[in-house]
């Protein structure tokens, strides 16, 4: 289940991610957490314990009941929590204390497609820009080595627009970006049959 990245991902490698969970171009928050087990992320990115679910599915499906929810399991010396639509994985306040004495990393794309990626060390904020756009904070220059792992993903940092094909592979090309940035790369089958346990951020 675990795959470690031996070779750069692009962002045709997670092309399957939207083909096969369609919905996800409608939200999805992704944060990587290293070094720490799913039941400490879950307690510190929600408040109520909702058990497990089986694979992304099984956490979407119980978004439908708890909008709020937020799915975590453990992937390599990663724990990976994935919500449809909760946004605590974008939040400075929870993620400062959840990165204190390791590393989280979260890319983002919600309903108003609204992008970001960001990543906390030991407490601070390290990096964050915005890959639809392809800019940092307030339009800022995106942060060089990031503008070489955007490329390294197929994805030119300095042209605007879509790709050839007229989309945008936000989502793709983050997941491709935390793979090579992490050496931890989520598969079909973690995505399909990893236990996640569930917690309610409201």
């Amino acid at each position: 289940m675990d795959e470690i990245v031996s070779e750069a991902k692009t962002y045709r490698d997670f092309e399957w991610v939207v083909s096969e969970y369609p919905w996800v171009e409608n939200g999805l928050f992704v944060t990587y957490v290293r070094d720490a087990d799913p039941t400490t992320v879950i307690e510190a990115m929600t408040v109520e314990d909702l058990g497990t679910a089986e694979g992304l599915s099984g956490v979407n499906e119980l978004g439908w009941q708890e909008p709020s929810i937020i799915g975590a399991a453990a992937l390599g010396e990663w724990t990976i929590a994935i919500a449809p639509m909760a946004i605590a994985g974008v939040s400075d306040e929870l993620m400062r204390p959840l990165s204190v004495g390791r590393e989280v990393l979260t890319h983002s794309e919600d309903v108003e497609s609204d992008a970001s990626f960001l990543v906390w060390k030991d407490g601070e904020s390290a990096v964050y820009f915005d890959p639809l756009l392809r800019c940092g904070y307030g339009l800022d220059p995106m942060p060089a080595a990031w503008k070489t792992r955007m490329r390294e993903v197929g994805i030119d940092p300095d042209e605007e627009g879509p790709l050839p094909d007229g989309e945008f592979h936000v989502t793709e090309g983050s997941f491709a970006m935390a793979a090579n940035y992490t050496g931890t790369s989520i598969t079909p089958e973690f995505l399909s049959a990893a236990t996640f346990f569930i917690g309610n951020t409201d």
